[in-house]
């Protein structure tokens, strides 16, 4: 019953969160491409393209992250009411501005658009903690990836039903629902920005682990900044909602369905297993190809496809996912304040986009040698970094351990070895740190939360239930729920067939 309560709370977890990044994402598609805010859009045209303006708001936020992680995370409490609020009267203030003339209209635009663009920001970081720290990565991920078909559906919907003003009310309603869905995912999980299992994660990872996995992200932030400047969310003012067929919806919402399915379980969640060098190398590898056809396509006027189409819409979630991964992974590995992890990703993206979008638009970006270039010089920097981490420095991933009993584990495993620390610490070292990895990859392919992973490595070390109990200062009640969770989640009936499925991994 308690397994089945748990499994229950994650999937009311995951489902108010995805209803809560969809509202958020399709808040910044209608500001930015539906027809109740185009009037706006233009009247900002002798400036700047209005979605420089919501890069700026989603820059400061960032900036603030980084260099106020503590204050950010104090004010955490107030800002799920205050942001919303004021990111609903932005959206009000940049569709009303060229309305009116009690207020210099471009002025108005401007301030309700960088209002916007820094609640938005906060709204999905906060997502992205929220679930990474309380039911880990993969249910991060997957709610990430049923929003953007949900989207696209909603999309549809509005398209066929509401009226561009009824749009435009709908758009400062849809940051208040993301806040109510976002304080229902933390009331089922609890608030966390951070967790024992991130510190205790980032106290094993190695430093060169580190320094890549710094790289990863800024590289990460870079690309989905390159990609955004060529797809269709480049630029404001292009109405992107309506004027689809049902048959060209539909098509392109199951595309998305199983590109993004495939993409987050074998591109993402099942590379967890890999050492950090190889991690993200598929996922980056689809993302600059699909980028490659979307420059060839346009620069060699290829006819209309439904499927290509598709491939280039589908790149922006794929880029988007994997910035938001890399992040995440980041947050749970790199002993900082997760805020300040975020922040710098956030600026790490919005600074270059915002170059992109002054100097080019979507479609001259699409038409140029400028995207070949970039993925080249792209892949050129990760193939740089990742030589940082050769085989024997990577031989563990980012989830390895040093435990306290190599005898009992190498006794588990069912070997002869008799050697101790002082006879043989770097082979006793290492089986440890190996055995450990296994464990944390055993707690990806299983789904286990960051609790049932502490408990499974004192587990897996031959640890008895007081031992765990305590070294972890928990109830013995509760290390006795844990347990029973970690063999029902693996699907074995006790403790030896547990080591069993872990040392097997292990070979």
């Amino acid at each position: 019953m308690r397994i089945a309560a748990d499994n229950l709370r994650t999937a009311q977890a995951v489902a108010c969160a995805t209803i809560g990044i969809t509202a958020t994402i399709l808040w910044c598609k209608l500001m930015g491409h539906s027809p109740g805010f185009l009037l706006a859009t233009a009247g900002l045209g002798d400036w700047a393209n209005a979605r420089v303006f919501w890069l700026v708001g989603i820059l400061l936020c960032s900036l603030l992250c980084l260099f106020l992680p503590q204050s950010m995370k104090r004010s955490d409490a107030i800002l799920q009411y205050v942001l919303p609020l004021i990111g609903a009267a932005g959206a009000m203030m940049f569709a009303l501005s060229f309305h009116q003339d009690f207020f210099d209209p471009r002025m108005l635009a401007v301030a309700g658009i960088i209002a916007s663009g820094f609640g938005y920001f906060w709204l999905i970081s906060r997502f992205v903690l929220t679930l990474t720290f309380s039911r880990g990565l993969p249910c991060m991920v997957w709610a990430f990836a049923a929003a953007f078909p949900l989207r696209q559906i909603t999309l549809a919907v509005l398209d066929a039903t509401m009226s561009h003003e009824a749009q435009v009310l709908l758009a400062m309603a849809l940051p208040v629902i993301a806040a109510l869905m976002l304080g229902a995912t933390r009331l089922i999980v609890g608030s966390a920005d951070e967790a024992p299992t991130a510190t205790d994660k980032a106290e094993r990872t190695p430093k060169s682990e580190k320094r890549y996995l710094i790289i990863v992200v800024f590289a990460m932030a870079l690309m989905l900044s390159v990609v955004r400047a060529c797809s269709i969310s480049g630029v404001w003012g292009t109405d992107h909602t309506i004027g689809l067929s049902f048959s060209s919806v539909a098509f392109n919402v199951l595309f998305q369905i199983v590109v993004l399915g495939l993409f987050c379980q074998f591109a993402i969640i099942h590379m967890t297993r890999y050492p950090m060098a190889v991690r993200f190398q598929v996922g980056i590898a689809l993302v600059m190809a699909s980028l490659v056809i979307a420059a060839l396509r346009s620069s060699l006027s290829w006819g209309a496809s439904p499927v290509l189409d598709s491939i280039v819409n589908v790149n922006d979630p794929m880029a988007l996912l994997l910035f938001w991964s890399t992040t995440a992974c980041a947050t749970q590995t790199i002993r900082l304040p997760s805020n300040r992890i975020v922040g710098g990703a956030g600026a790490a993206y919005a600074l270059p986009s915002i170059i992109w979008v002054v100097l080019i638009t979507g479609e001259n970006a699409v038409d140029s040698a400028f995207v070949l270039i970039a993925v080249y010089l792209l892949f050129l920097f990760f193939m740089a970094a990742s030589l940082q981490l050769r085989p024997g420095a990577s031989r563990s991933n980012a989830d390895t351990s040093v435990a306290d009993a190599p005898v009992a584990v190498t006794a588990l495993a069912g070997t002869n070895v008799t050697e101790t620390h002082e006879d043989a610490p770097n082979a006793s070292e290492e089986l440890v740190r190996i055995v450990a990895a296994r464990c944390n990859e055993v707690g990806d392919q299983y789904g286990l939360s960051p609790r049932e992973r502490d408990v499974l490595r004192p587990l897996a070390q031959g640890r008895t239930s007081g031992a765990i109990q305590e070294e972890l200062t928990l109830a013995a009640s509760t290390v006795k729920t844990h347990m029973q969770h970690i063999y029902a989640k693996v699907g074995v009936n006790d403790r030896q067939q547990l080591m069993e499925e872990i040392f097997e991994k292990t070979d």
